[in-house]
């Protein structure tokens, strides 16, 4: 009896040990914090629950800063993670070192792929960014877009509408910044980061553009970019717009601005800054020539590195952050764009919706969106641009001598002979 009993001991630990060795850890590095990290954290436990041979971990590794570095480290190493949130620029240059695994390849398997209506399924730009050579790569994680911010109690005040040109922000800038009696600004009417992305906004929605349409060399010598370095200065220059290098939303929540730019995945932090002290609401970035504001954000990799196992289901969570449910869940949760237009007709974004008017701000500007170059150099191009953006936006160097160094810089960069 005493034997069988021990066979039976032994059988179970080894099935259970089976068992526990049949699970495929999927590691997903991400630079998800806060509410979006909480989110995040929802979606993967409830993934987990739903497939029991899968355990995919979310692994926080710091900002994005630190993210690429050791992505960039990993490809050389081999030490990286199933998947992992990329830029586009990222992508290209991990692909230089053949460890992207194109998602094409799962798209396209008959027995686990997308279908057409499943593909066609999320939004046409995305789709775009993501692909190389006619081949996806790639899929969209989190993605947001530049938006105004705006204190509707202020406006209000002022009998103002919501700007809806460059011209019309220009003057509100103006009549929304209030002084005291001795001539100190207390509120600002603009707030405006002095970063590489403000200049891509207003570089955008006046049809301009860093680089060259074929990437081959920088675009900063035409007379469009040195007329948007020119407003941006001349905004801080006026006394109307504070100018500062971190995010606005705290600005913005004290009372210290009545306007600013910034993406979408502000939302949260915004809302926790206004904290109800006063009305605000966002609206489209206001309009130059064109409507083109920028998309921000990653997207997801899987990298060959891992096992065949460990990519067959990581592709099972791809597709699970794509359903349209989960899409409705992560957009609410953290102000990013849902990536699939199937979720807006589940029942969580119409409530959404209806209660939230701004998310109808956001799902309006995705057909307007435009990407940065997807191109390995491009990380350190926006550096070298975003330092030169500073220096001029800080009274430190003209436009005209920022956007020299700036253009030298870029054709440096690309190889572009003198």
């Amino acid at each position: 009896m005493k034997k069988i009993l021990i066979v039976v001991l032994a059988l179970s630990v080894v099935l259970i040990g089976s068992a526990f060795a049949a699970k495929t850890v999927v590691t997903f590095w991400n630079s998800m914090g806060g509410a979006q990290g909480k989110a995040l954290s929802q979606i993967v436990s409830e993934f987990n629950a739903q497939h029991p041979n899968i355990e995919v971990k979310s692994i926080y590794v710091g900002n994005y800063g630190v993210l690429v570095q050791k992505l960039l480290a990993g490809a050389v190493s081999g030490q990286l993670p199933t998947i992992s949130q990329v830029y586009s620029n990222w992508t290209a240059q991990l692909m230089k070192s053949n460890v992207v695994q194109p998602m094409q390849t799962f798209i396209d398997d008959p027995n686990v792929g997308l279908s057409k209506s499943q593909l066609d399924d999320i939004w046409a730009p995305f789709i775009k960014a993501n692909t190389w050579n006619g081949k996806i790569y790639t899929l969209p994680f989190n993605k947001s877009i530049y938006v105004l911010y705006v204190n509707t109690d202020d406006l209000m005040l002022q009998g103002l509408d919501i700007p809806q040109t460059i011209p019309d922000l220009i003057k509100d800038a103006k009549l929304l910044t209030v002084k005291d009696s001795s001539g100190k600004v207390i509120q600002y009417g603009l707030g405006l980061r002095t970063t590489v992305d403000t200049f891509e906004v207003f570089l955008r929605q006046e049809g301009g553009h860093i680089l060259t349409p074929d990437y081959k060399r920088g675009n900063l010598d035409s007379k469009v970019a040195l007329n948007t370095l020119k407003m941006l200065v001349d905004l801080v220059k006026s006394g109307t717009t504070f100018a500062q290098g971190g995010y606005l939303d705290g600005p913005f929540g004290n009372g210290k601005i009545a306007m600013y730019i910034d993406t979408s995945a502000g939302l949260s932090y915004t809302a926790r800054s206004v904290g109800g002290k006063f009305s605000w609401t966002i609206a489209p970035v206001p309009k130059g020539k064109v409507q083109a504001p920028p998309f921000a954000g990653t997207d997801i990799a899987i990298f060959k590195t891992a096992s065949e196992a460990q990519q067959k289901a990581a592709w099972e969570f791809v597709k699970f952050l794509l359903k349209p449910e989960i899409q409705a869940f992560w957009s609410i949760k953290t102000g990013y764009l849902p990536v699939v237009k199937s979720a807006l007709d589940t029942q969580a974004w119409k409530d959404y919706s209806v209660s939230n008017p701004m998310a109808k701000v956001l799902i309006s500007q995705i057909p307007y969106g435009s990407f940065d170059p997807g191109i390995a150099s491009w990380y350190t191009i926006r550096t070298k641009v975003g330092n030169a953006v500073s220096d001029a936006m800080f009274f430190k160097k003209t436009p005209e001598q920022a956007l020299q160094y700036a253009q030298e810089q870029i054709n440096k960069i690309l190889g572009v002979s003198k």
